[in-house]
């Protein structure tokens, strides 16, 4: 159960092995369970993103998978949630229960290009209704006559596998990594942030849990945004290094499902909201107060809102300014030997920075327009509990030739 997602948008890769450190692994046990982690990297433009899945089975294959249904209607109109349901472990791609597992409950890959399967399927419907297709029609999904176009449509259909199961889901993001097909395509990827507690180490360790994956427009902007439930007290706000750092603080917690204590835990979280630009236009200028005054809280409750955050991982591009200019360039620019113009185009532009790993305030997210909402926490719930009656602590650090006609 997650309480934080993110989106990316990059490129795809394993990461380099070494003795300490294994991009995948698959370790059975003495009880016969059998479990396997995939890491991977996403590169998304400046940032850096490392994405994990782990599955887990018996190795002989028995045991089930506990699932839910899709919601349904009933005959007066009336809406029914989805029920639980439990399909053998063994007939995971095969059950004949699988058309009724609802959606959020499925990991998905469509190696599909963007908006291509709904064209076909467009398409194909204009000419079971006796409208011919243009050349342009043809050209926009790389169908030579109308003729293919079925067929082409049942190609698309083949390139989107949903799995009930991460077993299958971790092999396939694998089998694709491998097989070096994608390795210049962009993914567009949705996924969880996960949080567990070790209580021997007193340490969080955070995961971000990718659920669905799909190519992505050779064109797509390379972005990484993750969105919460951010809860700030009255200490929350910080403005003390402003003039340092050009960044103001927001100190909160996001609350994460921890499944050794089967309970939401408190999960310490900043994000930062820059400082606006000197050269900044009133709207920049107007805005950044705004921001900050939802995060000031003077009493002794604790608030919520929502917030979508773009996650930065890695040295970020700037632009060039003076103080970035040796004294010989400033010189040279001041007399005439060179242009501002030919300094920019030598650096290429930009240049990068100091490595930055932070959550930086984007936008409010959706169903907070009304503003942040009084939550019944407090400081005390801010606190992870130890857990009673056991000392096992499962927490794991995670840095301690096949067909592939389907890719």
């Amino acid at each position: 159960m997650a309480n934080s997602n993110f989106e990316m948008t990059g490129k795809i890769s394993l990461p380099k092995e070494s003795d300490k450190f294994h991009p995948y692994t698959d370790t059975v046990y003495d009880s016969g369970w059998e479990k396997k982690r995939l890491l991977f990297n996403t590169i998304c433009g400046d940032n850096s993103h490392l994405l994990s899945v782990e599955a887990g089975a018996f190795s002989d294959g028995h045991g089930d998978i506990y699932t839910y249904t899709k919601g349904s209607v009933d005959s007066s109109g009336k809406k029914e949630k989805g029920k639980s349901i439990s399909i053998p472990f063994k007939e995971r791609l095969t059950s004949k229960l699988l058309p009724e597992v609802a959606e959020f409950k499925k990991f998905v890959i469509d190696l599909e290009k963007p908006n291509r399967r709904y064209k076909l399927e467009n398409f194909s419907e204009k000419i079971k209704n006796g409208t011919s297709l243009t050349d342009e029609d043809l050209k926009e999904v790389g169908v030579e006559n109308e003729s293919l176009i079925d067929e082409a449509l049942e190609k698309s259909n083949k390139k989107r596998h949903e799995f009930i199961s991460e077993w299958d889901f971790i092999d396939f993001i694998k089998k694709i990594l491998d097989s070096g097909k994608y390795k210049d395509n962009k993914f567009f990827i949705r996924g969880n942030i996960d949080c567990s507690y070790s209580d021997n180490k007193q340490k969080i360790y955070k995961n971000y849990t990718p659920t669905r994956i799909y190519l992505a427009a050779d064109d797509a902007e390379e972005t990484s945004t993750a969105t919460f439930n951010l809860l700030y007290g009255a200490d929350a706000f910080d403005d003390m290094s402003i003039d340092e750092t050009g960044k103001y603080f927001v100190n909160g917690f996001v609350m994460h499902y921890d499944n050794n204590r089967k309970a939401n835990i408190p999960v310490p979280t900043t994000i930062t909201i820059p400082a606006a630009k000197e050269d900044s236009d009133e709207k920049e200028k107007k805005k950044i107060p705004v921001i900050c005054k939802k995060f000031e809280v003077s009493d002794d409750t604790y608030k919520e809102l929502g917030v979508v955050v773009d996650m930065l991982n890695g040295a970020q591009k700037t632009e060039i300014t003076p103080d970035m200019l040796t004294d010989e360039q400033k010189e040279d620019l001041e007399c005439g030997l060179i242009t501002e113009e030919d300094i920019i185009k030598e650096m290429g532009g930009s240049v990068y920075g100091e490595r930055i790993q932070e959550y930086r305030f984007n936008k409010i997210a959706r169903g907070f327009s009304k503003g942040r909402n009084d939550s019944i926490y407090t400081a005390d719930d801010m606190v992870i509990k130890p857990i009673e009656g056991t000392g096992v602590d499962e927490t794991e650090d995670l840095f301690e030739d096949e067909d592939d006609s389907d890719l």
